[in-house]
C-alpha cells in the first residue's frame, strides 16, 4: 500500500510524552493516507509497552515499530525512517514533542499546490506550566514561498530545526541527504543541505509544530563529560563537509550559527576545562574550510565584533571570548552604541522627571499589592474608543446594581461614573483591582494581567481576510519583525475568546493559536443591537434624518477596509477603491451612498447623493440605515447579513492582497459569488439586484457565520461574567 505521509519518530526513554505525541498524529484532519513509523532507539523505561498499547488501542492507523540493534541517536533512527518510508512526503516528529490537528493536512496542501521540495510550518515552545511561547522572528517566515538560492535565508534563523517540516521523500533521495549518525546535533548537516539543494519551499505562517521544553532531553543531559563537545566537533566538521551554498552570504549566516551555538553549549552543557580547547578547534574547522567570505555591513554589536573585526577569521580566541561574556552579561551593546555615556550625559537634566517616573511606578505596583474588587468589570473598548462590541455589552451591563462596571475612555458618552481616563493612575489602579477585564483589540503588554483576574477578548470581526498566524503579514511582520512574538505574548493572557458563530470560531482558533475550548461563540453584542433594532422604523427615520437623507431614498453604504501594502507609507496607493462618483453618476436619483472612509481622507465631486458620515456616528447605525453594503475584506458583511441587508464585494486588488496578507480559501470560494472588479459590472448587479440576487448563496454564508444571530448575546455573556464573579476567591 502506498502512503501520502510518513511521521518519523525516533524515540529514547519517551514514555512520558509518548502518548500525546502520538495521539497528536491519530488527531490530524488529514483524509490521506498516514504511515507512523516509529524508530525506538533502545529504551529501557516503559516507552516500548506504551506505544504497543496505543496502537492496539488504535488499530484503524497504521504504524509500525521498528527497534534498533543497539543505541545510536537520533541521527540513525532518522535516517532509517528516510529508507523506510512509504509515504511520498515524510515528516519529522520528536517523542517529546506534537503537532495541531490540522499540521499535516495544511502542509500536504501547500506542498502539492505548488510542487514543493519541502514545506516548513512555524513553530513555538510548549511549556507545562505556560503553554504555548512563541519567539520567532526570522525574516524567511514573512513570504509565502522561497525560490532557487532565497531558500538559503533559512540559514540565516536562530534555530536550525529538521522536525517542523514536510519533505518530499524523492528530493531528500536524490539529493542523497542524511542525518549525522551517532552523536547528537545531528541536524546540523540535514538542515544545511535541504537549504542548499531546495529549488522551491511553501511556509505554512502557523505555528503547529510545538516543541516541548524537556529538561531531561538528550541534549539537556550529560553535561558532566565530553559527549556535547565531542558531538559538536564532529557535526561541525561533517556540516563543513557537506556545505556547498549559493548564496555569497550563506557563509557568514552559516558560521555565525556555528559560533554562536558552540559558545551557548560551552556555556551550559560541557565543564568550564573543555571551553577554551573546543572553541579554538571549531575556529580551525572553520577557517580551514573558508576564511574569507562576504558579511553584511550593519550587524549587531556581537557580530560585527566577531566578523567585521574578524575576531572569528584571525582565530581570536581569548577576544572572542570576552565579547562573549560582555554579550551574555548585556553589556555588550550599550558599550558598543556609548549609550552609557549618554545616559550620564543626560541624566542631570532630567533628574526631576525619573523621580517622578520611579514615584509613579511605585504607586502602580502598590495598587497590584491591593485586593481584588469582586464585582469590578473594567471594559478597555477598542484604542479606548467607546464603540463596538464593549459599547454594547458595557450598556447592557452599566445598570446591573450588583456590578461597578467602568469604561476605560476619554468619550463623554460614557457617563462620568462609569468614565476612566486612559493612562491615568486611576485607570493603573482599576486595572489592577478589577476582577474582569474586557476588551477588543491587542493590549499593551506594559498593561500587567493581575494574577487571578479575568481577561476577555471580544475581539472584532469574523474573517474574510487572514488574520495574524494564518497571515504572513509581510508589509507588517517586515516593518517590525517582532510583531507576531510580541502579539503571541498579549494572546497568552486571554482567558476567554468571542466569536459571533461555529465558523468564525474556527477561524480565530487557527488564527491565534488559541484553545477552542475558551472560546465562546455567543455571538457579538454589537450584532444583537442590530438584531433588537431591526423593524425599529422609528431610529432608522432618526438616522436618516442625521445624516441628512430623505427617507424615500435606497441606500448603498460603501466601507472599504484598509490595506496592509499602505502600511506606513507616505503616498498610499488607493486604487483598489471604487469610484463612487461614478457609481452615483451611474444609478438613478433614488439612490443615496454613505461612504465610510476607513480614515483614508479621500476626495470626490461634491454630491448632496454621496454623503461621508462623521467618524464618531457608530457604524451600526450606519448598516441600520442601508439597504445594501459594498465592501471589500470587511466583516461589516458579516453584521449586516444578521438583519439581511444584501451585499456585494468591491474587489480590483486580489493578488496585491494575497502578498500582503491573503484571504481564507474556503470564504473566497463561499464569497464568489458576491465580488465583482469593475464598477460597471457592480453598478449593473446593483441595478438588478432583485431579480439576479444570489439568495440561496446568501443564506449558506449567513448560516456558517452569522448563526448566533438570534442568541441574546448581551445576556448570555453577563452570565458568563456573573458566574466567574460569583466563583472568584476573596
Amino acid at each position: 500500500m502506498s502512503y501520502d505521509v510518513t511521521i518519523v519518530i525516533p524515540t529514547f526513554n519517551a514514555e512520558k510524552y509518548i502518548a500525546d505525541t502520538l495521539a497528536s498524529v491519530k488527531n490530524q484532519t488529514f483524509n490521506g493516507n498516514l504511515e507512523i513509523l516509529v524508530i525506538d532507539d533502545c529504551s529501557t523505561d516503559n516507552t516500548i509497552e506504551l506505544i504497543e498499547e496505543f496502537g492496539a488501542l488504535n488499530d484503524g492507523l497504521y504504524m509500525r515499530l521498528l527497534r534498533q540493534e543497539k543505541n545510536m541517536k537520533q541521527g540513525t533512527a532518522r535516517n532509517r525512517g528516510i529508507r523506510e518510508a512509504q509515504g511520498n512526503y515524510i515528516f519529522f516528529l520528536d517523542a517529546d514533542d506534537f503537532i495541531d490537528s490540522n499540521t499535516i493536512e495544511a502542509m500536504v496542501k501547500k506542498a502539492d499546490s505548488e510542487n514543493c521540495d519541502f514545506v516548513i510550518c512555524d513553530w513555538s515552545y510548549y511549556y507545562e506550566d505556560e503553554g504555548m511561547v512563541y519567539v520567532n522572528n526570522e525574516d524567511f517566515l514573512f513570504n509565502n514561498m522561497l525560490f532557487g538560492k532565497d531558500i538559503e535565508a533559512l540559514l540565516k534563523a536562530n534555530t536550525y530545526f529538521t522536525v517542523n517540516k514536510l519533505y518530499r521523500k524523492s528530493f531528500l533521495e536524490s539529493n542523497n541527504i542524511s542525518y549525522g549518525e551517532g552523536y547528537i546535533y545531528e541536524d546540523f548537516e540535514f538542515y544545511i543541505q535541504v537549504a542548499q539543494h531546495g529549488k522551491v519551499v511553501g511556509i505554512v505562517h502557523n505555528p503547529f509544530y510545538k516543541v516541548r521544553v524537556n529538561e531531561f532531553s538528550t541534549t539537556k543531559t550529560n553535561s558532566k563529560g565530553s559527549l556535547h563537545v565531542d558531538s559538536l566537533l564532529q557535526a561541525i566538521q561533517n556540516t563543513l563537509n557537506k556545505f556547498s551554498p549559493r548564496d555569497e552570504y550563506s557563509f557568514y549566516h552559516v558560521y555565525k550559527y556555528l559560533i554562536r551555538k558552540t559558545l551557548q553549549y560551552l556555556d551550559q552543557r560541557a565543564p568550564r576545562k573543555y571551553k577554551r580547547m573546543a572553541l579554538r578547534k571549531v575556529l580551525t574547522l572553520l577557517n580551514q574550510r573558508k576564511i574569507d567570505y562576504t558579511v553584511p555591513r550593519k550587524v549587531v554589536p556581537l557580530y560585527h565584533f566577531l566578523f567585521r573585526r574578524r575576531y572569528v577569521q584571525n582565530s581570536s580566541t581569548s577576544k572572542i571570548l570576552f565579547i562573549w561574556y560582555l554579550y551574555s552579561k548585556r553589556m555588550l551593546n550599550p558599550i558598543f552604541s556609548k549609550v552609557l555615556k549618554v545616559k550620564w550625559f543626560i541624566f542631570d537634566s532630567k533628574i526631576g522627571k525619573n523621580i517622578r517616573r520611579r514615584k509613579r511606578k511605585k504607586r502602580i505596583d502598590n495598587y497590584y499589592k491591593q485586593p481584588i474588587k469582586k464585582e469590578r468589570i473594567l471594559f478597555l473598548g477598542f484604542d479606548y474608543r467607546y464603540t463596538g462590541n464593549s459599547k454594547y455589552l458595557f450598556d447592557f451591563m452599566k445598570n446591573y446594581s450588583d456590578l461597578e462596571v467602568l469604561f476605560v475612555t476619554k468619550d463623554t458618552n460614557v457617563p462620568k461614573a462609569n468614565r476612566v481616563t486612559p493612562r491615568s493612575l486611576r485607570f493603573y489602579k482599576y486595572l489592577a483591582q478589577s476582577n474582569i477585564v474586557i476588551f477588543e483589540s491587542w493590549v499593551p503588554l506594559a498593561f500587567n494581567k493581575r494574577e487571578g483576574t479575568t481577561w476577555i477578548q471580544l475581539w472584532h470581526g469574523t474573517p474574510f481576510k487572514k488574520l495574524f498566524f494564518d497571515s504572513h503579514e509581510y508589509y507588517i511582520s517586515s516593518y517590525n519583525r517582532n510583531h507576531k512574538k510580541n502579539k503571541q505574548r498579549d494572546i497568552r493572557r486571554w482567558d476567554y475568546l468571542l466569536s459571533d458563530s461555529v465558523g468564525g470560531s474556527e477561524k480565530l482558533s487557527s488564527a491565534f493559536a488559541y484553545d477552542k475550548e475558551k472560546i465562546l461563540d455567543y455571538g457579538y453584542p454589537r450584532v444583537q443591537w442590530l438584531i433588537d433594532n431591526k423593524d425599529n422604523i422609528h431610529l432608522k427615520r432618526e438616522i436618516k434624518e442625521m445624516l441628512s437623507i430623505p427617507n424615500e431614498k435606497k441606500v448603498i453604504l460603501y466601507a472599504p477596509t484598509w490595506r496592509d501594502y499602505n502600511y506606513k507609507s507616505k503616498n498610499p496607493d488607493l486604487e483598489y477603491l471604487a469610484n463612487v462618483d461614478l457609481l452615483q453618476q451611474k444609478l438613478s436619483d433614488d439612490y443615496v451612498i454613505l461612504y465610510k472612509e476607513h480614515s483614508m481622507g479621500i476626495k470626490h465631486n461634491n454630491n448632496k447623493n454621496i454623503i461621508i458620515p462623521d467618524e464618531e456616528i457608530e457604524t451600526q447605525k450606519l448598516i441600520l440605515a442601508s439597504d445594501i453594503l459594498i465592501s471589500d475584506y470587511s466583516s461589516i458583511i458579516f453584521d449586516g447579513m444578521a438583519i439581511n441587508v444584501p451585499f456585494y464585494l468591491y474587489i480590483n486588488d486580489l493578488n496585491m492582497y494575497q502578498k500582503a496578507r491573503g484571504v481564507y480559501e474556503d470564504m473566497e470560494s463561499l464569497l464568489s459569488a458576491f465580488s465583482v472588479d469593475n464598477e460597471s459590472e457592480l453598478i449593473s448587479k446593483i441595478k438588478d439586484m432583485e431579480e439576479e440576487y444570489p439568495k440561496e448563496q446568501y443564506e449558506v454564508v449567513k448560516n456558517l457565520f452569522a448563526n448566533n444571530s438570534k442568541l441574546n448575546s448581551n445576556q448570555i455573556l453577563k452570565d458568563k461574567i456573573m458566574s466567574i464573579v460569583t466563583t472568584s476567591s476573596n
